[in-house]
């Protein structure tokens, strides 16, 4: 119904049969007054004016209560993390730097109640099995109770595997896991706690500002979720909770041209922990597989296709061959999706499983399907290092004289 001026409003509430003298209209304003002055003294009684000295019953205090009952269940099972390596040279001081973690439900994937996980750009500078310094929640935000752990194993911040896990020397002080949660939807509220700049045990909150920011290039291939969550170096690795209290993500990077929080926020998908767990279990590492080949999707066919073949690696080893283009990975389907969508299933796989396993990979080659055992090796050349807090590169744009190629 279309709004009308109010004056034009009033006009019309008058009927205009009805002959209204001043008299009349100002009875019948009184009256009205008389009315409201009635129901406002008997609203009197059930309302009251909500004021800091109103008390726990505080209406205003009582709407914030799931979130700070939320905020007191999940905190204990987030830690402070010291890393310390050793000096990389004569006459240098040992190295360093504090991080996040915390208890992830493992009991479907491991078998064990629980694992500490954080970002691998944490602690992958220290040697599997180091000694880690891990702070325990003690209800004083800024007295966490030191204990040891140790690293148990780390991906490669450079592969995009930026997942390492963590755990106590003395099992019995674990803290409650927490469990993992994959759906998300943008403008959904999260929330951070973690130790940015040392500062230990820092609640920030925020909503998701974006799902699946993808980064394809040899450093950046599987995606991130973006947030306007307020992170800072010391947030790595800590936890990104929905208002279940269930993890969603890794704090993993910011985007940023000052080097510090500027609005964007990234963050690790909790599918890969997941990945990463099954992973462990495997193998007892993290380390990402690798083909030692070259892909990009053909000019012709628009499906992802073998460009370049790297001697002596194990694509070479199984007999695959530039031009074959790849249908299946162990079974999973790299023929119908679209090429972004295939090159991210394929690479994914890849790096979620460890040098030395088995992979069978279909691919087409003369019109027949061939299918063929690979052995995965590691990553080859080394990829380019990638400092722990920066700013995200651009991402790599197409060559104009054809599509992007990948190495995996």
């Amino acid at each position: 119904m279309k709004l009308l001026p109010l004056a034009l409003a009033l006009t019309l509430a008058v009927p205009a049969a009805a002959a209204s003298t001043d008299s009349d209209f100002a009875s019948s304003l009184g009256g009205m007054s008389e009315s409201l002055i009635g129901r406002a003294k008997a609203l009197q009684g059930n309302y009251r004016m909500a004021t800091q000295e109103s008390g726990p019953n505080d209406p205003i205090l009582l709407a914030q209560k799931p979130l700070l009952d939320l905020i007191k269940k999940v905190e204990p099972s987030v830690v402070f993390l010291v890393m310390t390596t050793q000096s990389e040279g004569p006459g240098k001081k040992p190295g360093g730097g504090i991080c996040t973690g915390f208890f992830t439900d493992a009991l479907k994937e491991l078998g064990r109640p629980s694992i500490i996980t954080t970002n691998a750009h944490c602690v992958e500078k220290m040697a599997i099995g180091a000694e880690i310094q891990v702070g325990l929640y003690t209800g004083d935000d800024n007295r966490p109770k030191m204990t040891k752990g140790k690293v148990l194993a780390y991906g490669s911040s450079t592969a995009a595997k930026d997942i390492a896990f963590v755990e106590l020397v003395d099992p019995s002080l674990n803290r409650r896991p927490l469990p993992l949660w994959s759906k998300l939807d943008r403008g959904e509220q999260v929330i951070a706690i973690g130790n940015p700049l040392g500062m230990t045990f820092s609640i920030s909150r925020g909503i998701v500002s974006a799902l699946e920011r993808e980064r394809l290039s040899s450093s950046f291939v599987l995606e991130m979720n973006q947030s306007d969550v307020a992170v800072n170096p010391g947030n790595s690795g800590g936890p990104l909770f929905n208002m279940w209290g269930s993890v969603v993500g890794i704090n993993t990077m910011i985007a940023s041209q000052s080097g510090g929080f500027e609005g964007i926020s990234l963050s690790v998908p909790s599918s890969y922990i997941t990945l990463a767990m099954q992973q462990y279990k495997r193998t007892g590492n993290l380390s990402p597989g690798a083909m030692q080949v070259e892909v990009s999707p053909s000019t012709e066919t628009l499906k992802l296709t073998v460009r370049k073949v790297v001697p002596g690696g194990p694509a070479e080893a199984a007999k695959m061959q530039a031009d074959d283009q790849l249908i299946s990975v162990d079974g999973v389907d790299l023929s119908g999706a679209d090429n972004e969508a295939a090159m991210k299933a394929f690479l994914t796989y890849v790096k979620y499983r460890s040098p030395g396993e088995k992979v069978t990979v279909t691919v087409r080659r003369g019109g027949k399907d061939v299918a063929l055992s690979v052995t995965l090796g590691a990553p080859k050349p080394p990829e380019p290092p990638r400092p722990e807090w920066a700013p995200i590169p651009p991402k790599e744009k197409a060559d104009k004289s054809g599509p992007t190629s990948f190495s995996i």
